[in-house]
């Protein structure tokens, strides 16, 4: 039986008292429905940080069994971002790099690692209790975004049926992964839940893609500023979908982002852009995809072939757009249109014709968009907790 979004919600938000020091408050989460007071969860440790750089173990999750009307199933839960580690979540959250995941899809290095340092553990609770029915894959923050590599791992591994439930997740992986996790656990039982503003959902940038592919997730207007991180905070999310059904959360549509005739004319409208806005990370989002396509097709190249390997993401999309440049007259007008408004954004001066836009120059622009990008999801983050 699937949750409600308001069982998923509580879960998101109760994890999270595994990171705190409360042993009564974690018993007290682990005892409330849906799970079963008479069977002993396992509480997960995570590696996180980086390599060296506040590299740690620390408390990141439980497994448990389902009572009730859930009984047989099992729950895979994850908490967010915290600062009660030396904030070495934060390094993770910023290792962004790309990696295989264990199906061999790329995925996020800091999310990953985080993963797989918890796989061993979860294959020992799935292998050891009496799993009948479905896995719950649950998270917010950080935790949504390991709670999707669990529900793929999950589902392409053993025979339980999976469904997955985030809220204010980032990207996970690029468009392989989320394409085929997409197709692997089933749109319908992925449950993306995201605030307007805010600004987690947003990172990190393309080649990084969010599943479901062909549905935009449960998208809930916020009026909240981009800058404040409340749109992120899981307390927020509870207030937003409680008494709520997926289908109620479904019935307001997101701006046609997608939508070829509008990337275009957001690229070429003369408008001011206000960096502030989530509607700009979105259509920033949108046309950077539009023109790499474009280029991608004319140069007969694979555009997710090309983001693997040791150069960092920036380089990679700069050479791609400089290529576009040179392609033709038609590209390189959207190329142009394109590097327009990520210098405006930044307050750059914007370069006067294609000739000066070289491909240092706009390597250079695009580093300052992703930080610019992930300094709004860092702040989030912060004020979360």
């Amino acid at each position: 039986m699937e949750l409600e979004p308001t069982i998923a919600a509580k879960l998101a938000s109760g994890v999270y008292s595994v990171n705190s020091g409360n042993n009564i408050e974690l018993r007290a989460f682990l005892k409330r429905k849906p799970f079963s007071s008479a069977q002993a969860p396992t509480k997960l440790t995570a590696e996180i940080g980086g390599r060296i750089f506040r590299s740690c173990k620390d408390a990141f999750g439980v497994c448990a069994v389902g009572g009730g009307e859930h009984e047989g199933d099992a729950f895979l839960v994850f908490r967010g971002t915290t600062t009660a580690n030396n904030k070495a979540d934060f390094v993770t959250d910023a290792r962004i790099g790309i990696t295989l995941s264990k199906a061999g899809l790329p995925v996020h290095i800091g999310f990953n690692h985080a993963f797989n340092s918890m796989l061993p553990d979860i294959k020992q609770f799935l292998s050891s209790n009496k799993i009948m029915g479905q896995v719950h894959c649950i998270g917010h923050s950080l935790g949504g975004a390991v709670a999707s590599l669990a529900a793929d791992w999950v589902k392409r591994n053993t025979a339980h049926p999976v469904k997955l439930y985030t809220f204010g997740a980032p990207r996970v992986g690029t468009e392989w992964f989320a394409t085929s996790t997409s197709s692997t656990l089933g749109q319908s039982n992925i449950h993306r839940t995201y605030h307007k503003t805010d600004p987690v959902p947003m990172v990190a940038l393309y080649p990084f893609m969010h599943a479901p592919v062909q549905r935009q997730g449960h998208y809930i207007p916020s009026a909240q500023p981009l800058t404040s991180g409340d749109a992120h905070r899981m307390l927020n999310y509870r207030k937003s979908v409680e008494g709520k059904s997926w289908a109620q959360l479904n019935e307001t549509p997101e701006e046609p982002y997608t939508v070829q005739v509008f990337v275009e004319q957001w690229l070429r409208s003369k408008s001011p852009v206000d960096p502030h806005s989530a509607s700009f990370w979105r259509w920033l989002e949108s046309a950077v995809i539009y023109v790499l396509k474009k280029i991608a097709m004319g140069l007969a190249l694979s555009l997710q072939a090309t983001f693997m390997g040791g150069l960092t993401l920036a380089d990679k999309i700069a050479w791609i757009l400089a290529k576009g440049i040179d392609l033709s007259e038609h590209i390189s007008d959207w190329v142009e249109h394109l590097m327009r408004k990520m210098m405006q954004a930044l307050g750059m001066q914007v370069a006067s014709g294609k000739k000066a836009l070289t491909q240092r120059l706009m390597r250079q622009v695009l580093q300052k968009i992703m930080e610019k990008a992930h300094r709004e999801a860092r702040n989030a983050l912060r004020k979360n907790n």
